[in-house]
């Protein structure tokens, strides 16, 4: 059965769910069904993930004209959706450029690499040849080169039904996309060849003695470059030996990933990593920005709420790094690091940090401290650290870090929980300013389409929902709702204020409705909101707010009192 991640991956798993995970990266204008002959041998002792490269097969063409790295960032991506921290990847042709793009950028990631009939630098001749090939491609499609690769691909005593198979395989491929996949394949060398630093996981580089176009010579190049890689070459095959001699690709492969994957198996049952990181997000933490500077000085950071005091002697702390993060190699092997503890107006810092955005550092005050580490501007408490200890820990690497210098200011933590942030200042004056008022006013700003649902009063004015009785309460108000067919969903709280005028405080939640609009109620669009008659001048104010924060996709609480106050930002929902 085809399963698909949410950027339009199409994959399939076989195997044991609680094996060492094994991908399989097909080549050049083939499609994951060129893995058929080897998938079940991997499948008895392996996880076995195999995937269609972005515009092959049934995956999503690309958005953009595709380079090598995109192809990396594929992989990467469905990784992330399948929650597995680390694989062995095997790479045939094209797959075997990307399993060594995607070792570069994520070595912490890469149990092993298994690279079959994969090219190095070519000769002069043969760039030619096969850019050639890119301009033939480009100009008729996939048929134009298709009979030649054939020739290339499999011995003359091939079966013609493996050729028909592949033949049909290639010319299904979408003659405006693939040519800018065969660029990759003729383009794409030069940023794998020579890598700094090199790749150092366990590697096997297969080639055959035929192949002319990825043969015994550009693979012992690949193998030299790769510190302990083994090199095999098979007698009287050509490129798709996979094919045409599974058992012969098959023995070394198994062999080779049983040795080196043996001590990757997983005893513990399977647990849903999102459920389970449901669960961990029930503990309250705080949130910091994790510092350093990479080889060049470059500064680099990433927000984290993994973060605990350890010893304090020697004064120790910790901090936990995703395989999965582009930064995760650089704090690894980076000698110092710094975190920062973000005050409860830092929130804009903590979604500039956990963003993809370049140059974040560009876009905040900070100053470099001890040992040359980034130090963010208005941070509650800093911690200047050298690198102690680093421990592999499954999907994440636990860095240790020895302080050396740190330093405090006054103010309120910003705080995170169930994946929302909330500020410890904000919300105790929200108790402490219901808990001085004599009585209360419990309303909602409940959204649907657009618009937001108001009630009717008996002349005419409009006012938001609230509870009503002499002890209101957010849960009155929900069931009232409920028993007049409506199903609100509250998601913060926008307002709390002193309403003067009514004499009580007031506090409003933000939300959706959904359900039939009943009688009495209503739902304005937010355009039509200006010169509505509403009955609380507060409730108007608010909605004036509400409304430009809507347009600006930008949500924040209100407290103070019916006229004036502040705002403090929170997610948008």
């Amino acid at each position: 059965m085809t399963l698909r991640d949410p950027l339009g991956t199409a994959y399939h798993l076989a195997g044991p769910e609680t094996a060492p995970a094994v991908v399989l990266i097909h080549g050049l204008g083939l499609n994951r069904a060129v893995w058929q002959w080897m998938v079940p041998d991997l499948a008895r002792r392996f996880r076995v993930i195999t995937y269609d490269l972005v515009g092959h097969g049934e995956s999503q063409p690309p958005k953009r004209t595709p380079v090598l790295r995109d192809l990396s960032n594929q992989l990467t991506d469905l990784l992330d959706h399948l929650g597995i921290g680390a694989a062995a990847i095997v790479g045939f042709s094209l797959g075997g450029m990307v399993a060594r793009r995607f070792a570069q950028d994520h070595p912490a990631r890469t149990h092993a690499l298994v690279i079959l009939h994969s090219p190095h630098r070519r000769s002069p001749e043969a760039q030619a040849a096969i850019v050639a090939r890119v301009h033939k491609a480009r100009a008729a499609g996939p048929a134009a080169t298709v009979e030649a690769a054939l020739l290339r691909w499999y011995t003359e005593a091939a079966r013609p039904d493996l050729m028909d198979l592949t033949r049909a395989w290639v010319l299904a491929n979408d003659p405006r996309i693939y040519p800018d996949l065969y660029s990759i394949l003729a383009e794409g060398i030069d940023e794998i060849t020579s890598p700094t630093p090199p790749i150092a996981c366990p590697a096997l580089v297969l080639t055959a003695d035929q192949d002319y176009g990825n043969g015994p010579e550009m693979s012992a190049a690949i193998a030299a470059e790769i510190a302990g890689a083994r090199l095999v070459v098979l007698k009287g095959l050509r490129h798709m030996a996979l094919a045409e001699d599974p058992v012969a690709v098959n023995r070394p492969v198994m062999d080779f990933l049983s040795e080196f994957l043996a001590d990757q198996a997983v005893s513990s049952p399977k647990i849903d990593p999102r459920a389970l990181r449901n669960a961990f997000g029930n503990f309250a933490t705080g949130v910091t920005v994790i510092t350093t500077r990479q080889a060049d000085n470059t500064p680099r950071g990433f927000t984290a709420n993994s973060f605990t005091s350890v010893s304090l002697d020697p004064p120790l702390l910790l901090v936990c790094l995703a395989k999965s993060a582009h930064s995760c190699e650089v704090f690894a092997t980076s000698p110092h690091f710094a975190v920062n503890v973000l005050s409860e107006n830092q929130r804009d810092l903590s979604g500039l940090f956990s963003s993809r955005v370049p140059d974040k550092f560009r876009q905040c005050d900070w100053t470099p401290g001890h040992a040359g580490v980034p130090l963010l501007a208005g941070a509650l408490a800093q911690f200047a650290c050298a690198r102690h200890t680093l421990v592999d820990a499954g999907d994440h690497l636990v860095l240790i870090g020895r302080i050396e210098a740190f330093s405090t200011n006054e103010g309120d933590p910003l705080g995170y929980f169930r994946g929302n942030y909330f500020s410890l200042g904000l919300e105790r004056s929200l108790v402490e300013a219901a808990a001085a008022a004599n009585s209360s006013r419990i309303g909602a700003l409940l959204t649907r389409a657009g618009g937001v649902l108001l009630k009717i009063g008996d002349d005419g004015h409009l006012s938001l929902p609230w509870a009503q009785g002499p002890s209101p309460s957010l849960g009155g108000l929900l069931s009232a709702l409920v028993a007049q067919g409506l199903r609100p969903e509250i998601d913060f709280v926008y307002a709390a204020f002193d309403d003067r005028k009514l004499g009580c405080h007031a506090i409003y939640y933000h939300g959706c409705v959904a359900g039939e609009v009943p009688q009495g109620y209503c739902v304005l669009p937010l355009a039509a909101l200006p010169g509505v008659a509403i009955a609380n001048d507060a409730e108007a104010k608010m909605l004036a707010r509400f409304a430009a924060d809507f347009r600006n996709g930008t949500f924040g609480i209100y407290h103070g009192n019916e006229t004036t106050g502040s705002v403090r930002q929170v997610s948008a929902p």
